[in-house]
């Protein structure tokens, strides 16, 4: 489970930027919404990230997301010929493309805090440190290895040996998984595997489409989120197409196996059940539909995402889904989040940006759950926790009406529209 993530000098993040799952201590509101983990440590379940149009929402999540690839990644990619790094620093002043790039991620792994930070610059590794509650397991600058676990490392020989094998582009958390050290691999398969980003409309439909396929109760489990969300879907099928792959002219070249599979996964249709009603409204009959064809945009998207939101749900992980305004009804995303609060998740947490004011209510989540972007005069992104915000040097109280004071402007991070100039506009374009 994630504790806490760090970001600074990445896109609009010129400064630390700090985001945190650990729940207040001093706040008493929706305790359901928090996960026990020692009698005076609590993470959150979820929590939403608002801010005006390029604020610096997403890139939050980006920086997260950049971590994990690079981590995942960067052995592979430093080769000579592989390496395309993007320097994706700070870029509005004169400074920051000089500077590193830096990252910390914190996270629960086997009830042990683990505390992973490097930082970069230009592609180059600067630092780079592993901790497991309070215990240095390496820390490294871009030369040589500072201090190190002599529980993890037997001899310094077999140090050595492994960190020869960093180069300048690469991590050595990288390094040590592919060269089986055990503790690195579990590491990358943790945050690889159970940090899940959604954006949009694609490979989770064929995620769910394959879960439905596979499994009855996946199935169930589904129908049962589509009927609580109130979509009109009795029952939900798959049907395999019958298709044919012909050669490009006269062509004798033999057909990948991999187009045949994708050509495969592509004729299994998903279908919805619909109900058909008489004129006196009772039920008659039903009728099946292509989901491609009949279903709107909304309940696609719905049925893509209840794959993901499932396996999160059941297995424990965190699942991130950037601009879930776009994806989702208002009152969907509410009830995901309810979904994630609900007492009986004790192992999975929910992150998403959003711009929908409709969920920022006191009886939804707490302040420690609710967080604001907002650029400064130098466009350069700041966040600050609901709780941590103060007006006029007041905190935030529980019994305030967070929608109505963030439309008005009480806590920033909701953009500037200047009335003034739609005059200007229409007399530009249509004169006086």
């Amino acid at each position: 489970m994630l504790i806490e993530f760090k970001a600074k000098n990445f896109t609009s993040f010129k400064n630390e930027v700090t985001f945190s799952m650990v729940s207040s201590e001093k706040l008493q509101e929706l305790l359901n919404n928090r996960i026990e983990i020692e009698a005076d440590f609590h993470l959150l379940k979820s929590a939403s990230i608002f801010g005006a149009n390029a604020s610096g929402k997403s890139n939050l999540l980006k920086a997260l997301a950049f971590m994990i690839t690079f981590l995942q990644r960067s052995m592979l990619d430093s080769q000579e010929g592989k390496r395309d790094f993007q320097n994706l620093s700070f870029s509005l002043d004169d400074v920051s493309k000089d500077t590193p790039m830096e990252f910390e991620i914190s996270f629960l792994m086997t009830r042990q805090i683990v505390t992973y930070a490097f930082s970069l610059c230009k592609g180059e590794v600067i630092s780079e440190s592993l901790v497991i509650d309070d215990n240095p397991i390496f820390i490294r600058n871009s030369d040589s290895i500072l201090d190190y676990s002599t529980d993890i490392f037997t001899t310094k020989e077999v140090l050595d040996l492994k960190f020869s094998l960093t180069n300048s582009n690469s991590l050595f958390l990288t390094v040590l998984s592919v060269t089986n050290t055990k503790l690195a691999e579990d590491i990358i398969k943790y945050l690889t595997e159970n940090i899940n980003f959604l954006s949009g409309y694609g490979k989770y439909a064929k995620f769910t489409k394959n879960m439905i396929k596979e499994n009855n109760s996946y199935r169930a489990k589904v129908l049962d989120l589509l009927k609580i969300a109130d979509f009109n879907i009795t029952d939900l099928d798959i049907e395999q197409h019958e298709f044919e792959i012909k050669p490009f002219g006269d062509s004798d070249a033999e057909i990948p196996e991999e187009i045949f599979e994708e050509a495969r996964e592509e004729a299994n249709r998903l279908l919805s059940k619909h109900n058909i009603y008489d004129s006196e409204g009772m039920i008659v009959d039903s009728k099946l539909f292509d989901v491609e064809g009949f279903e709107s945009s909304g309940t696609r998207v719905f049925l893509s995402l209840a794959g993901p939101i499932i396996t999160v749900l059941e297995k424990g992980g965190i699942l991130v889904i950037d601009e879930a305004d776009a994806l989702l009804h208002p009152l969907v995303t509410k009830y995901l989040i309810e979904l994630f609060n609900n007492i009986e998740n004790t192992n999975s947490q929910l992150i998403i940006t959003s711009h929908n004011s409709n969920i920022l209510d006191q009886e939804l989540l707490r302040r420690d759950q609710i967080w604001f972007v907002e650029k400064d005069e130098l466009e350069i992104s700041h966040l600050t926790a609901l709780s941590e915000y103060k007006f006029n040097g007041s905190v935030v109280r529980s019994d305030e009406r967070y929608a109505k004071n963030y439309l008005k402007g009480k806590y920033g991070a909701i953009p500037y529209v200047r009335n003034d100039m739609i005059h200007k506009i229409f007399k530009a374009s249509l004169g006086d």
